[in-house]
């Protein structure tokens, strides 16, 4: 009995002390979630005017035959991504190997009528030691090894020839690059210099074409904001490596690298978003606002009272810092504090 008000007395003791743990916890919790004060400054904001591009290809490649024949072979499609050195397509002349085939026979002959001098050679050698024939007959023998040695060394090279003839039907990537045209079918017969595909090079930089008015407003080493519409309007940032001095067509022709690669269609038009210039504003963290009925608030401090003041925003859409812009209702100096529940 003893024991059992002993354990009742210290089960109490223990829920009294979760309790108190609890209220403490429940209190740190509380003051965690104090809204946070901010005062509210002028910012510089560069206004934007989004300008209509294109996008082209920083270089451009051209594999051609160089040898006529049939196209037996053909691995590649528009859109193909292709590595440096890959096989694009073969092109046999169907004229060289029946040429190689002959040159072998050639060959072949040729090596027996120098094995069959060689032998002689020998054989007049050894009678001229023992005086049976003549010097000239050993000199006529000599001769006629040279002459067969060399005709037999300008054989091979011919033949080497044709064989590095053929090699060239084998038509390969210059660069890594995507192709963007197909001029040719399997079975197709081409002759040398013709074009088989064009490729756009995949160097990490794409090229803008830009109307002739925006020429003032880019310059090397500027950071510009590319926005894709066709790709649900996501935005790239770029960065102006080269402009180039020659006006193509109406338009300012320059070179960007894009932060993460840009996958795109060559041709493709995006928005390049221009400065046109500078003004200050009033910009708030988005989770400062609250919302009730169509209206914007922000709670603003005001000697010892909070207020909710109401305020007009130009756009309710938070930034990519999540900021938004201010028209009315706040002056620079305000303090304002975050609602508890946001």
């Amino acid at each position: 009995m003893l024991k059992s008000k002993i354990l009742h007395k210290y089960s109490a003791s223990i829920l009294s002390l979760t309790a108190i743990l609890g209220l403490t916890l429940l209190s740190v919790a509380s003051y965690a979630q104090t809204p946070t004060r901010l005062t509210v400054h002028e910012q510089v904001i560069t206004d934007y005017r989004p300008v209509v591009a294109r996008l082209e290809s920083s270089d451009t490649a051209t594999a051609r035959a160089r040898l006529s024949g049939v196209v037996t072979r053909l691995n590649i499609d528009e859109g193909s991504i292709v590595k440096k050195g890959q096989t694009l397509a073969i092109v046999r002349d169907e004229t060289i190997n029946p040429q190689i085939a002959a040159l072998d026979a050639k060959i072949a002959g040729i090596e027996n009528q120098l094995s069959q001098y060689q032998t002689e050679l020998g054989r007049a050698e050894k009678l001229l030691v023992s005086g049976h024939v003549t010097p000239a007959r050993r000199d006529q023998a000599l001769t006629a090894v040279n002459v067969t040695q060399k005709e037999l060394t300008a054989t091979k090279a011919q033949r080497s020839a044709l064989t590095a003839t053929r090699t060239k039907g084998v038509i390969t990537a210059p660069s890594d690059a995507r192709v963007i045209e197909v001029s040719v079918v399997k079975g197709s017969i081409v002759s040398p210099g013709e074009v088989i595909a064009k490729l756009a090079t995949l160097d990490g930089v794409v090229r803008l074409s830009l109307p002739e008015r925006h020429a003032g407003q880019i310059q090397e080493g500027e950071t510009l904001q590319l926005r894709l519409p066709a790709r649900s309007g996501e935005t790239k940032q770029a960065i102006i490596t080269k402009i180039y001095p020659e006006l193509r067509g109406g338009a300012v022709i320059a070179d960007a690298v894009v932060d993460g690669g840009l996958s795109a269609l060559v041709g493709e038009r995006i928005d390049v978003l221009v400065p046109v210039g500078e003004r200050h504003a009033l910009r708030i963290p988005k989770a400062f606002i609250t919302t009730r009925y169509g209206i914007d608030f922000v709670k603003v401090r005001v000697g010892t009272h909070i207020i909710d003041a109401p305020v007009t925003l130009s756009n309710p859409k938070a930034d990519v810092q999540g900021f938004v812009e201010v028209l009315s209702g706040l002056h620079a100096g305000d303090v304002i504090e975050k609602a508890a529940d946001n």
